[in-house]
């Protein structure tokens, strides 16, 4: 378990070096297969390098679209076109902002 946890590291690291090389998507592939086989959970970074919905390769500058908005990223793949957000706390905000801001 320690050994495959370092190997999807290690492809991690590689992927990231030239992410729109062909290596480079059968490295992410390969860490994919590796995290499920051994029922790991996929590390973030791995898990921003697949499509949802297509399951395409799409590193997140070249396969796919990144927004920011209020309180969450979107990002829209090139491929199939799904959209999928993920949500954050502002942190720059005090809590002064927010209360400020509410009707």
């Amino acid at each position: 378990m320690k050994e495959a946890r370092e190997a999807v590291r290690f492809l991690l690291q590689e992927v990231y070096r030239d992410p729109q090389s062909q290596l480079s998507e059968m490295q992410a592939r390969l860490a994919k297969r590796i995290a499920q086989k051994f029922r790991m959970k996929m590390p973030y970074e791995l898990r921003i390098l697949f499509c949802r919905k297509c399951k395409a390769y799409s590193p997140p500058i070249f396969g796919k679209t990144i927004r920011v908005r209020k309180g969450r990223i979107i990002f829209t793949c090139l491929r199939c076109g799904k959209k999928y957000r993920l949500f954050y706390k502002d942190v720059n905000r005090s809590s002064a902002d927010r209360s400020s801001s509410s009707p």
